[in-house]
């Protein structure tokens, strides 16, 4: 029997995903004149980008000039060399930052998402080349649009109403029941949804083949060049022969807690991504001999986890941002002792979860406690818990600091230190120990009613104290089957897996153990998900 005659189908370019990097493939191969079958593995499409913020991080976008804001090629560079510490690839973040303004422009000429620039900072702005308004948004958009697909698009536990940050810049009441209701009875989604929406949406228009409820199991090589696939579609044996390329981009390892046990480099309690994410890509790049690389790495996450709280069968796990931003707001570990600035970003608050005590040989910050006083509950949101409602079970509370620790395992003479010291720091507006309110990264999550550092600095003065145990959990892994500046995965014994590409958080992360800014999972994965598309494209037949 030929290799021709063994499959059930046949296609040109194949795609495992459909988040972001899958889409942003599809989209681009079909563009370029390829026949394109798109795979799912769930009956929902979308991904972990559906449930993110759909923020993309584009350097040099062509929106940034409408808020005043300028860039060039060599300040992303500087920008994104200074925070490598040697884990960055020059060629691939040169790459990165040449492609990605025109993936966006792309995007805009392909499907109906239209995006506008952020007055959202980089994540060090301060940092030589750092900079504002390199995070986009696509809004709001229609999902109505999608027809039939429209029951497909994966929603998110963490943003269930239609906003996006651009509402909250806008200064628009994103609690308002008319606006949300208006915008619910017009099937509009946000965030996540939105950018996912748009992306279906050209799909849909440009006649790219979408199969949900298929879970591909292996690569077929043949003389170590890929040429097809053997899934299980709907439970049953499914082969697809694939003449110009496959495109890996079904996320990471965070849900396979073998993987995560074997590779990250630290405690990483949960996940924040949907629960499919077991490193399908990853076995089978390994299986075909690729070269791995960044590993040890995720995107981290200070998470708390809401008892009773489930997304698609697993425990839902919930990140905190106002919550660390908001004045009369710390995180203490056991010791009742703050170890990090709380408003810096998540992804480097993380990484002080997982640091390590040789003496006492465990991990001195992990679990932490989230401590805010009665004056942070009756002004800002803790979760779900909004203003006015009844203090739920899952936090603790005290009338005073050193009843709180008692109950939650901390050393109430450390703790109640801990917040005087705070207190009389804050009351002046600064934070000699962690300095934080001193980017305006942080300023820009704090307090919009506030001015200067008390955006995000303030006493917790008032009782009862409330604690909520923080851990780290992570949106994706950054670790995966690396590739070169054209997406091609590359071989463990040298030279490139014919055949096979990789994208988004299915690849090696360009990002090494940073995170430059809102989106830099996103922007990367669009960005080599177009790149992969395009170059499987312009192969030629593998048979």
């Amino acid at each position: 029997m030929t290799v021709a005659t063994q499959w059930d189908e046949e296609t040109e370019v194949l795609i495992v995903g459909s988040g972001a990097a899958g889409c942003s493939a599809a989209l681009a191969a079909r563009t370029a004149g390829a026949q394109v079958l798109l795979l799912e593995r769930t009956d929902k499409l979308g991904g972990t980008s559906a449930v993110s913020g759909g923020v993309p991080w584009i350097p040099n976008n062509h929106h940034m000039h409408e808020i005043g804001r300028s860039d060039s090629r060599e300040q992303a560079l500087t920008y994104l060399r200074r925070i490598s510490l040697g884990k960055m690839d020059d060629g691939m973040i040169e790459t990165f930052v040449d492609t990605a303004p025109q993936v966006l422009l792309f995007l805009e000429k392909e499907t109906d998402l239209r995006f506008r620039a952020l007055q959202m900072p980089d994540y060090h702005p301060e940092f030589p080349g750092g900079n504002v308004g390199r995070s986009v948004t696509a809004g709001i958009f229609p999902a109505g649009t999608l027809g039939e697909l429209r029951p497909a698009l994966r929603s998110s536990a963490h943003f269930p109403i239609p906003i996006s940050i651009a509402d909250v810049e806008d200064g628009f009441n994103v609690l308002d029941p008319e606006l949300i209701g208006g915008r619910l009875n017009e099937d509009m989604v946000g965030m996540g949804g939105a950018l996912m929406a748009g992306l279906l949406k050209g799909l849909v228009d440009h006649g790219v083949r979408i199969e949900r409820n298929v879970r591909v199991l292996r690569l077929v090589q043949d003389n170590d060049v890929v040429i097809g696939i053997e899934a299980e579609r709907d439970g049953k044996p499914w082969r697809v022969g694939v003449r110009k390329g496959v495109i890996l981009a079904c996320g990471g390892y965070e849900w396979n807690k073998e993987m995560t046990r074997e590779f990250l480099r630290g405690p990483m309690h949960s996940p924040h991504s949907p629960p499919w994410n077991e490193g399908d890509g990853l076995k089978m790049a390994m299986q075909a001999g690729a070269a791995l690389g960044n590993m040890s790495e995720a995107w981290w996450q200070p998470s708390v986890t809401i008892p009773g709280e489930e997304y698609d069968g697993r425990p839902l796990v919930r990140l905190t941002g106002i919550e660390r931003c908001g004045p009369g707001s710390i995180i203490v570990n056991r010791s009742g002792r703050r170890f990090v600035n709380e408003a810096c970003n998540y992804n480097d608050i993380g990484r002080v979860f997982q640091a390590f005590d040789p003496v006492d040989f465990d991990y001195p910050n992990l679990p932490a406690w989230h401590i805010v006083s009665q004056d942070y509950m009756d002004r800002f949101p803790f979760l779900t818990r909004y203003p006015g409602d009844p203090v739920p079970s899952w936090m603790e509370s005290a009338d005073t600091l050193s009843e709180l620790a008692a109950k939650i395992g901390v050393d109430p003479a450390g703790l109640e230190a801990q917040v005087a010291r705070f207190n009389d720091n804050a009351r002046n507006g600064v934070d000699p120990d962690f300095h934080r309110g001193e980017s305006i990264y942080e300023l820009y999550w704090g307090d919009p009613s506030a001015e200067g550092t008390a955006k995000t600095l303030g006493p917790l003065e008032r009782g009862p104290y409330y604690a909520v145990e923080t851990k780290i959990g992570t949106i994706g892994t950054k670790g995966g089957p690396r590739t070169n500046e054209r997406a091609e995965v590359l071989s463990l014994s040298g030279g490139t897996v014919p055949g096979l590409y990789a994208a988004g958080n299915a690849m090696a992360s360009i990002m090494g153990m940073a995170y430059p800014g809102g989106g830099a999972t996103l922007g990367p994965a669009l960005t080599f998900g177009h790149i992969a598309g395009r170059e499987a494209a312009r192969g030629s037949n593998r048979f």
